[in-house]
This record gives C-alpha cells, structure tokens and sequence, in this order.
C-alpha cells in the first residue's frame, strides 16, 4: 500500500519492527531476572531504599531497525515506571545510537557555552554511547532519550524494557 502511495518501492525504509511483548515468554525469565538483579542494584546504586519494594516489568519488547535504514526515534521518556533500559543484540560503530538528553528543564533557559564538548559534564544537552552486542543500559524511566537516524548500513536490533518498584505490601497474593 505504501509503495502505491509513493509510487516507489521503498522496501522497509523507515518501518521500525517490534515484537510481541517478553514479559510472559518463558525462555527469556532467566533473561529477565538477570535485567530485575541488575535493575535493583542500579536503583539502589542511586540512593533508593529497595528494601520494601518489589520490580515488576511494565514493557520488554524487541526492537529492529529497517535495513534499508530511516529507523529513530523521536525523544521521550516512559511513564508510571522507575528504570528502563536496553539490551543490544545486533549493533555496530555504523549503526544507531541511544541519546540521552538533559531531564533538566529549567537548565533549558540558562544554557552557557559547553567548555569542552567532547567531555560528559553537566553542562551538556545530550549525550550519546557507541554501544556493542551485549551491552546493557539502565537509567531512570524519567530520563528523555533518542535514537539517532540509522543509515541501513548494518543490523540494529535491541531489547527494551520497563519496570515499577511496587511496595511489597501491595505485591503479596494471600
């Protein structure tokens, strides 16, 4: 249908493919609790006290980017969830990238000129990792993120996923 349209074929360009939701899938528990050890560490890493909280996953899905490249995405951060992250399973130097952009919206107003661009300060707007297969990224679910147009020239696929910390209170079935 999108062909007729542009009167071209355009093949997958630009069409970004995601699969059914993980969560439930049982080959990909011992995957998920590899994620859920590593998330707590995180949060806790950061100053939270998880000792009354249970993490339950909101999101896990696979994401594939076109390979006839246009794949992105636009900035945006999750909701009603405490850490998100990604795991990479086909990546490379020539491949998309994760941004991750300055939550600071009052910083917006009083930005000064960066000193040293390279470096990762608090001065910067954005930052961005070259990642590798099997590379994990965790950050808060706060945390507006990007990822940059992919060329097409080589496989990006990674998995995404989303938890809550849920007062153990709440989390026990009696």
């Amino acid at each position: 249908k999108r062909n007729k349209e542009l009167k071209k074929d355009i093949g997958d360009y630009g069409l970004i493919a995601h699969s059914t939701g993980l969560i439930n899938e049982l080959p990909f528990n011992s995957f998920k609790e590899f994620i859920g050890k590593h998330c707590t560490h995180f949060l806790t890493w950061q100053g939270w006290d998880m000792d009354k909280y249970n993490l339950f996953y909101s999101e896990m899905w696979v994401q594939e980017f076109p390979k006839a490249g246009g794949g992105n995405h636009q900035t945006h951060v999750h909701w009603n969830g405490h850490v998100s992250g990604f795991y990479f399973l086909k990546c490379s130097p020539r491949t998309s990238r994760p941004l991750f952009h300055d939550p600071r919206s009052g910083a917006v107003m009083n930005r000064l000129p960066e000193k040293e661009i390279p470096k990762i300060t608090y001065a910067n707007e954005s930052v961005h990792y070259i990642v590798t297969p099997g590379s994990l990224i965790l950050f808060p679910s706060y945390l507006p993120h990007s990822y940059a147009l992919d060329p097409g020239l080589d496989p990006f696929r990674f998995i995404h996923f989303n938890l809550q910390a849920v007062p153990q209170f709440m989390s026990t079935v009696t």
